[in-house]
């Protein structure tokens, strides 16, 4: 198959928070290209709900970014969007979806699982889901594909000051995995001749770009913290809970539409290795009490580890949200190569994420 001139996309995980901003960024990319060009997504049916009834959701005006209002939509869904069921941790075949198209794609991989657990099982599904499900994909669309951009997570990322120190160390398999599958994209790709392209966003935040602002319509790593605390204050909010976190360390969060703008525009760069990352972290001292003023928590303090004599909230906090969250909040921060995105979305430092985490949160 030959390259075309028009943009051909193939997008995973458009389910996703984030996966669904690529989603509408590539939607707006064929618009402006004079409604040229297709995309074909890969995602599986779920809790009853088919792939088609999966896509109309994401196109509910209450979520979508008002941008989206310019672009014909029933045009775009019948000429230039074409869905594919396909699970990653299975091995169907995709032949039939692309034998009929005229060029090459480039894929854009952003399905994972973000299971921040430690334990057997989590090791099970990142590994099946992350790892070998990223390899197989490749190896099956490799005769239909041009260029992969893999969605990794700035949390694979390690400074090479500590490679070369031998320092580096991970927090759970989802790091591993991640990290893993950094090192075999290059050279699978170069292998079979394909571009490649490895794009890291952090901590993934609700809109401040695009109206509406502050969208998330899924609880997703700090706003577990959040919900938990929410959930839980009916039947513990008169209890204290010892919250674990380093108090000179903070978050490192990117608007969601803010990532997937960096995602999009890198598509069509030649780089190949980008943080997406913001200037400055919060610090977790000030996020954390934004957090539970949100969730209307009012009994805590913060401690520098995690006590050993805790009462039932505590209890239930360290097994759950607690489990995943801890190995974040008592993190020391670390420094971020953020000079190849600066050019990408002009105006990335007026994002103020502290002045913004209460609506964030809410």
């Amino acid at each position: 198959m030959k390259r075309s001139g028009n943009p051909l996309f193939i997008l995973t995980g458009s389910t996703g928070v984030l996966g669904s901003h690529i989603l509408y960024e590539l939607l707006w990319k064929i618009h402006a290209a004079g409604y040229q060009g297709k995309l074909v997504l890969l995602l599986r049916p779920k809790q009853g709900k088919s792939i088609d009834a999966r896509f109309l959701d994401l196109l509910n005006p209450v979520l979508m970014p008002a941008f989206m209002q310019e672009i014909d939509l029933d045009r775009i869904r019948k000429d230039h969007v074409l869905l594919q069921d396909y699970d990653i941790t299975t091995s169907e075949t995709l032949d039939t979806c692309f034998k009929s198209e005229e060029g090459t794609y480039h894929l854009i991989h952003c399905a994972a699982s973000v299971n921040l657990g430690t334990s057997a099982a989590a090791c099970e599904e990142i590994k099946q889901t992350n790892y070998y499900g990223t390899l197989r994909l490749i190896k099956k669309l490799r005769p239909y594909i041009h260029k992969v951009s893999y969605i990794s997570t700035a949390f694979a990322f390690r400074p090479e000051e500590w490679k070369a120190q031998n320092m580096v160390q991970y927090r759970n398999y989802y790091e591993i995995f991640k990290a893993q599958i950094e090192e075999e994209i290059p050279k699978l790709c170069d292998e079979y001749g394909l571009g490649w392209q490895i794009l890291r966003p952090s901590i993934i935040a609700g809109r401040l770009m695009d109206a509406p602002y502050h969208v998330v319509y899924r609880f997703l790593v700090f706003y577990l913290f959040g919900a938990f605390f929410y959930r839980s204050k009916q039947a513990y909010g008169n209890m204290n809970v010892r919250i674990a976190l380093n108090p000179n360390g903070g978050l490192n969060m990117v608007p969601v539409d803010y990532a997937a703008k960096v995602i999009v525009r890198a598509l069509d760069s030649p780089v190949k290795d980008l943080n997406i990352v913001h200037s400055k972290y919060v610090p977790n001292t000030f996020a954390v009490p934004r957090m539970l003023e949100a969730a209307g928590w009012t009994n805590y303090e913060f401690v520098s580890q995690i006590p050993t004599d805790l009462n039932p909230v505590e209890k239930l906090y360290y097994r759950t949200a607690g489990a995943q969250l801890s190995q974040y909040l008592l993190a020391d921060d670390y420094p971020f190569d953020m000079a190849e995105w600066k050019g990408l979305v002009p105006g990335v430092e007026a994002i103020n994420l502290e002045g913004n985490l209460a609506g964030l949160c809410n």
